[in-house]
């Protein structure tokens, strides 16, 4: 049997520094990215997360992002399946967004033939915390495991995933109406920095610093604690480059005290409310 997954961009699959490498074929079904008065892009597609971060710095609105249309996701199944693959989608967090949604009614579209061999996931999750559940599910097929196990093993391993995402600013929450403009302005003066838990499709706040030093010193111990049982770290991040992420914590402690580190930086999707010089981990 040949499995293939399926991903959304909001995975942010697209555009790393390196090749996130599997031993099944990986397709991704790009989000739609709209900057005020320009063009509309597809994520990680026709802007790079580079031009990104430069376009929403400059820009006075925040930009649009929107789901997929059901028939690119139906294209795209259809040409999969017809190849004689089954598939495991693994959608970003339908609470956060309809584009699991836009997955669900595209397979509607399909035969029931088709169908039996199409299975859908809301991981409840999203950027490097959909990465994490693709390595799962890739070991999985590479175990011999058919799609209906893969599929009931990762809707149980979903379960235990989240992502710990440490703000810089809350400047973006303004601009999107997350947050009200006094709130944000508040907070500016008091340089607060949320640190927000995504679990279940849904985001809440853990804490709230005054100050990044506190704020990473706080990630930090958890990244420490969570060493003591893991020897692979899923970091995801909005800094500009890599070495700045390492710069972050080399106060606290080493990084290279892993064995395997996973760097994944935010893309469009949640990179527009996330906003830049974010940084934070995957637990799982």
């Amino acid at each position: 049997m040949r499995i293939a997954i399926v991903l959304d961009s909001g995975s942010d699959y697209l555009g790393q520094e390196e090749t996130i490498e599997t031993s099944c074929p990986v397709h991704v079904v790009s989000l739609n990215v709209n900057f005020k008065g320009e063009e509309t892009y597809l994520d990680g597609i026709t802007i790079t997360h580079e031009e990104f971060y430069d376009k929403m710095r400059n820009a006075k609105e925040l930009p649009k992002t929107s789901q997929p249309a059901p028939q690119k996701f139906h294209d795209t199944f259809k040409h999969i399946l017809n190849d004689g693959y089954s598939i495991i989608y693994l959608g970003m967090a339908s609470g956060l967004s309809g584009t699991y949604q836009s997955a669900n009614v595209a397979k509607e579209m399909l035969s029931e033939e088709e169908q039996s061999r199409l299975f859908l996931i809301d991981t409840g999750t999203v950027s490097a915390g959909v990465i994490c559940l693709l390595d799962y599910a890739d070991k999985l097929i590479q175990q011999g495991k058919t799609v209906e196990e893969i599929y009931h093993d990762v809707e149980e391993k979903k379960k235990q995933v989240s992502g710990i995402i440490l703000l810089e600013t809350l400047e973006n929450l303004v601009k999107g109406g997350r947050i009200s403009a006094i709130q944000g302005r508040v907070a500016g003066f008091l340089n607060i920095k949320p640190l927000i838990k995504v679990k279940d499709g849904a985001v809440e706040t853990l804490e709230n610093f005054r100050g990044k030093k506190k704020g990473i010193r706080k990630v930090a111990e958890m990244v420490q604690e969570w060493k003591e049982n893991h020897e692979e770290l899923f970091i995801v991040h909005s800094y500009p480059s890599r070495q700045m992420v390492i710069d972050s914590f080399k106060d606290q402690f080493s990084l290279n005290s892993f064995k395997k580190i996973r760097y994944i930086k935010l893309g469009s999707v949640i990179g527009t409310y996330g906003g830049e010089n974010s940084i934070g981990f995957i637990k799982y």
